[in-house]
């Protein structure tokens, strides 16, 4: 078992290296640079990780995991799954609020011009920790179509629709777009489960059924 000391190391080194990231650049950053910023040698950064690819994937892969159990939380959520849609997306937002730079980070290995060359078995790891929330939201989707809460729509495109909204409104207001038009990103949210709210879900009462668990 990792100890504390070098748990410690290990957070201290991600830490240092997603500022240097985003200050330098992936590709202008070096291992040397990490080590130097995180106050350790380049001995102990490479008992660590073998390369700043690897770095690189364990600040997404560490991130990805944490959201993945906040989307579980809200997706577990005994209510309407209208609500619990909707509670997934303010669980996004907060993570965009709390953590831009890490935000900014995740985004770069889709990013064409962004270069991260991920070896296929570390892409192919955050591919499916990504698709792991669009995952969690097609649960929700399930469960509210089984109660009548959600129109009989197919629960695949739905989630990946939900998702898409989400990553469009984030990456307006990364760009710019909603600032210029005066526009925040909470009405821009806000406006976004409103739409999709008249459109696919049902107008029973809100919590007249109780969800079976999420089984995603």
């Amino acid at each position: 078992m990792e100890n504390i000391d070098s748990r410690e190391t290990r957070l201290i080194i991600l830490e240092r290296a997603r500022e240097l990231f985003l200050a330098l650049g992936y590709h202008n950053t070096t291992m040397r640079a990490i080590a130097t910023a995180a106050g350790i040698s380049t001995g102990p950064l490479y008992f660590h990780f073998r390369n700043k690819a690897e770095v690189y994937f364990h600040i997404c892969s560490d991130a990805l995991d944490y959201l993945i159990a906040d989307f579980r939380r809200a997706a577990g959520e005994d209510c309407h799954a209208a609500l619990r849609l909707k509670n997934i997306y303010n669980v996004y937002k907060s993570f965009y609020y709390r953590e831009p730079q890490l935000f900014e980070i995740m985004h770069l290995a889709t990013n064409i011009m962004g270069g991260i060359d991920l070896s296929p078995p570390l892409e192919n790891t955050l591919n499916n920790k990504s698709q792991e929330l669009v995952l969690i939201m097609e649960g929700v989707v399930r469960e509210g179509i089984a109660c009548q809460e959600l129109r009989p729509v197919d629960p695949s495109k739905l989630a990946l629709f939900l998702y898409s909204v989400a990553e469009g409104v984030f990456h307006s207001n990364r760009t710019g777009v909603l600032q210029r038009a005066e526009v925040s990103l909470d009405e821009m949210i806000e406006t976004a489960i409103d739409l999709i709210s008249y459109s696919l879900f049902e107008r029973e009462e809100i919590g007249q059924c109780k969800h079976v668990g999420n089984k995603v």
